[in-house]
């Protein structure tokens, strides 16, 4: 047979690219899509998996309030004057009808002399008329005049002394002197205080919470209360307000704090976390394990026997990075936690050795 050059040197390049080809590791028809080991087996993907268990799963949202007293006390002087004496320092303790400060009562003084003498004369006058009386000597005119004017001279000393008893400024209940307004010199009248007051024995909490809470925050409802340096203190509701604040929408809430514990003073911004849900069992996972697909739809991978299975599931609320499982899992699901990404559905998987 007759062979020509050019066909020959056809034939051997077709039968090079064909060794070449097939030296490159191209499959073979008909083979796996995996990767190959050097044993030839294919190297299946490395997967690490955490067991779904149920257990207690909480969630609380966080508002702010301020504390406040209903015991602090902006004490006025009932009788206007020049300060005489600040008898008690600031910062002092002390108790309920303790005296604070003193109000000048010369003028009064005087007057409560003058008087205490016109008080001595009546008295002697009247004993005479009475001992005349009771003999049946002297008239009945004489004797009810010498009475009445007794009587209302006494009405006028107690009248004095109930004013020199005010011009002495007391504590009306027991706490601390927190703040003398007037020092010694000074003039002392309504509508400026003199000293304040304040028990910290009775501390409490105001917030303002979202209306969109008005079915959820309950009186008796468990909270944690926060403030920058003090350790959390866990408390409840006292009372939610009922009427929304049209400007903002909120509501008010008041939170008790325990008298034993020493939490913050009045006015002290504080943050309130509020639990609105607590479920004894409840399936939750990282919320950095749950991925959405195109369509919007919540899913995880399941290790069911090696094969990786897409698992659409329904999420609620999320707490401290959990998230809430309200369907598609069960208790003893292995979700796959470490390679996630790496995987398809229907994909066999290897677990990662530990």
């Amino acid at each position: 047979m007759k062979v020509t050059l050019n066909s020959l040197g056809w034939g051997l390049a077709a039968l090079a690219a064909t060794l070449t080809f097939s030296q490159c590791g191209a499959p073979a028809e008909g083979g796996a899509p995996y990767a190959t080991s050097d044993s030839g087996e294919a190297r299946l993907t490395r997967v690490g998996v955490r067991t779904v268990n149920a257990g207690p799963f909480s969630h609380a949202f966080a508002v702010q309030g301020n504390v406040e007293t209903d015991r602090i006390a902006n004490v006025l002087a009932e009788f206007p004057g020049v300060v005489a004496e600040v008898l008690v320092e600031e910062g002092t303790k002390v108790s309920e009808g303790q005296a604070l400060v003193r109000i000048n009562t010369d003028v009064l003084a005087k007057q409560r002399a003058e008087l205490v003498t016109q008080l001595e004369l009546a008295q002697t006058l009247f004993e005479r008329q009475e001992r005349l009386w009771n003999k049946e000597i002297g008239s009945e005119v004489d004797y009810l005049q010498a009475k009445t004017g007794l009587e209302a001279l006494n009405r006028s000393l107690a009248t004095l002394d109930e004013q020199i008893d005010k011009a002495v400024i007391r504590a009306p209940f027991s706490g601390v002197l927190d703040r003398v307004f007037v020092n010694v010199g000074e003039m002392a009248a309504p509508p400026m205080p003199v000293v304040r007051v304040v028990d910290l024995s009775d501390l409490y909490v105001r917030a303002s919470v979202s209306d969109h809470y008005a079915g959820v925050v309950k009186s008796g409802q468990p909270v944690t209360v926060e403030a920058y340096g003090m350790e959390p203190v866990e408390t409840q509701i006292r009372r939610v307000g009922q009427f929304i604040e049209a400007a903002n929408r909120t509501i008010d809430v008041t939170v008790d704090l325990p008298r034993d514990v020493s939490f913050g003073l009045p006015n002290m911004v504080v943050t309130v976390n509020i639990t609105d849900l607590a479920l004894d069992s409840a399936l939750a996972l990282p919320s950095s394990l749950v991925q959405q697909d195109a369509t919007g739809q919540e899913y995880v991978y399941v290790l069911r026997g090696d094969v990786a299975t897409k698992q659409p599931i329904a999420t609620g609320v999320i707490s401290d990075g959990m998230l809430l499982i309200e369907d598609g899992l069960k208790p003893g699901d292995r979700v796959i936690d470490r390679g996630a990404s790496r995987v398809v559905d229907g994909e066999r998987v290897t677990l990662i050795e530990s």
